[in-house]
């Protein structure tokens, strides 16, 4: 009975390719993109689901260039999918009972917060929205969009696709936007449409860099757990660490109001 004739070295090699090539083309397409364009991840972006209300708990950490830090602990009311938003401060001592509160409604956002220390709410001006948020690296304007979407005052276009997908959009500033920021790039992974890193450019400079680093599944809900925002010429930064989700259980709208804010 013949006996079956080993490989040579040249049938190895070919399988070798065969199987190289066959690997190739799978992890190809795996990560294969899905968007073509940057309206198509921008368009993505805004159809992502959201609940219409969520409460959570925030830790919030302020870490100097120099790495002294200090932390707040406060807690988060959103509705309308986020157009209005409630921050409590819990602790420490000295800012429990501060408060800031956002609502949008027909495109204008009025901003107010509130300090125990002077009884009394404050409107935050247009000029202010750029002040820092309880001393912060996050400002008021970038406080009220926690998850990363910038896209509503800004045009964008995508400049590359890396490995993952990842979209790298470049966004400029409308005419008629509310930003202080002039230009923005933000990279957006397909596998949850959440931006996982913004620059924040004004003037031709880098002014902030937020990044994105965990999100959670909260009931169907894809949702950033650990928000972090650098200011670059300082060298700080604050991280926000979001947890202990409820979503989509209806709040009273008397929360964002500013009768409640003073509570």
């Amino acid at each position: 009975m013949p006996h079956p004739t080993p490989p040579t070295h040249s049938g190895r090699a070919r399988g070798l390719v065969a199987l190289a090539l066959g690997l190739s083309l799978a992890l190809g397409s795996a990560s294969a993109q899905r968007y073509a364009t940057a309206q198509e991840v921008t368009d993505a972006m805004a159809e992502l689901a959201a609940p219409a209300t969520s409460v959570a708990t925030m830790t919030m950490t302020i870490t100097s260039a120099a790495g002294h830090s200090l932390t707040r602990e406060m807690q988060l009311w959103t509705a309308n999918e986020g157009r209005s938003q409630l921050i409590k401060f819990l602790a420490p001592a000295d800012v429990r009972g501060s408060g800031f509160l956002s609502v949008e409604e027909a495109g204008t956002t009025q901003t107010l917060i509130y300090l125990p220390a002077l009884g009394r709410t404050r409107r935050v001006a247009g000029g202010q929205q750029q002040d820092a948020f309880f001393g912060s690296d996050f400002s008021y304007e970038e406080i009220s969009s926690l998850g990363g979407d910038y896209t509503d005052d800004f045009d964008a276009e995508l400049l590359e696709v890396k490995a993952g997908p990842v979209y790298v959009l470049e966004a400029t500033a409308k005419a008629d936007a509310g930003s202080s920021y002039d230009r923005l790039v933000i990279e957006v992974p397909e596998s949850t449409l959440i931006p996982s890193r913004v620059e924040f450019h004004r003037g031709g400079e880098l002014v902030k860099v937020l990044t994105i680093t965990g999100t959670s599944e909260v009931n169907g809900y894809r949702l950033p757990t650990e928000i972090r925002m650098e200011t670059v010429a300082t060298g700080s930064f604050t991280t926000i660490v979001q947890s202990d989700y409820t979503v989509d259980e209806e709040i009273p709208a008397e929360v964002f109001t500013e009768r409640f804010l003073q509570r």
